[in-house]
């Protein structure tokens, strides 16, 4: 890795990082601001028992409402978040490396003396420094949050530190995915449309797989299947297998990336 080199990569993508950053933040501190308001109201309990098992099982409608982590995970980590991080980290992805070929500003960088695999590791690390930031601001609105208008005897730091961790690791891997893309295909909107394809069609899969037994065996085709809130707040999750697996395989992923950059021909 080139540090100069990373520096000036971080300082380019600061605005968008803080955007999306301070986003995470604020959707989350405000949702926990309304936890004590709907877990007492009788109403909207009713309105979601009401709701087929099927629709809450694809849409992770599941858990106590009275519970400060869950009502995060059905109101937060199952929905908004997952759309955030998506449009974050592939738009990130494919800004790092497939924009900068695909408008001919790669060949400033490699005419520098710093090799081809400092740049692209430099700019694996930029992403994954990106994603990291990212998930400690959501993180941190969540604990401020809670904090600021939850009880504690209804909050468990250690199932939210958790679930985070599980929620970043899943998207390094899908971060990863994105980056080789990028580093495959010369044109941004190829690599765009290749890393928004696949992973919509995992998450499509997933939810697909959770509404009949019929079509559970997707849930063999998807990486969302290892994105499990209700396990994480139950403590039957393999949180320590589950995480190493997802680090080796984007490790893996990001390595064949760097390979295949420092090997193509690219069009200058």
């Amino acid at each position: 890795m080139n540090f100069s080199l990373y520096k000036a990569m971080m300082k380019g993508h600061g605005k968008f990082l803080f955007t999306c950053a301070f986003t995470g933040f604020l959707c989350l501190y405000l949702l926990v601001m309304t936890f004590p308001l709907l877990s007492d109201s009788q109403q909207f309990n009713d309105v979601i028992k009401s709701l087929p098992k099927s629709v809450m099982d694809a849409f992770g409608i599941q858990g106590n409402l009275t519970n400060a982590v869950e009502y995060m995970a059905m109101n937060f980590y199952n929905s908004i978040y997952l759309y955030l991080l998506m449009a974050y980290t592939i738009l990130t992805a494919c800004q790092l490396v497939s924009r900068f070929v695909d408008r001919g500003s790669m060949a400033y960088l490699l005419s520098t003396p710093v090799t081809r695999r400092k740049v692209i590791n430099t700019q694996a690390a930029v992403l994954v420094t990106g994603l990291v930031v990212m998930c400690l601001f959501t993180y941190l609105g969540g604990y401020f949050g809670v904090l600021s208008f939850v009880n504690n005897s209804e909050f468990d730091l250690g199932v939210f530190t958790e679930l985070n961790l599980i929620v970043m690791l899943i998207f390094l891997l899908i971060g990863s995915y994105s980056f080789l893309f990028s580093c495959i295909f010369d044109e941004e909107k190829t690599a765009l449309g290749a890393g928004f394809g696949v992973t919509l069609l995992f998450y499509g899969l997933d939810m697909v797989s959770k509404l009949s037994e019929k079509l559970s065996w997707l849930k063999y085709c998807t990486i969302f299947t290892l994105y499990q809130p209700e396990k994480i707040i139950q403590g039957t999750y393999d949180t320590v297998s589950i995480s190493l697996v997802l680090v080796v395989v984007s490790i893996l992923i990001f390595a064949a990336a760097s390979f295949i950059f420092q090997k193509r021909d690219l069009s200058l």
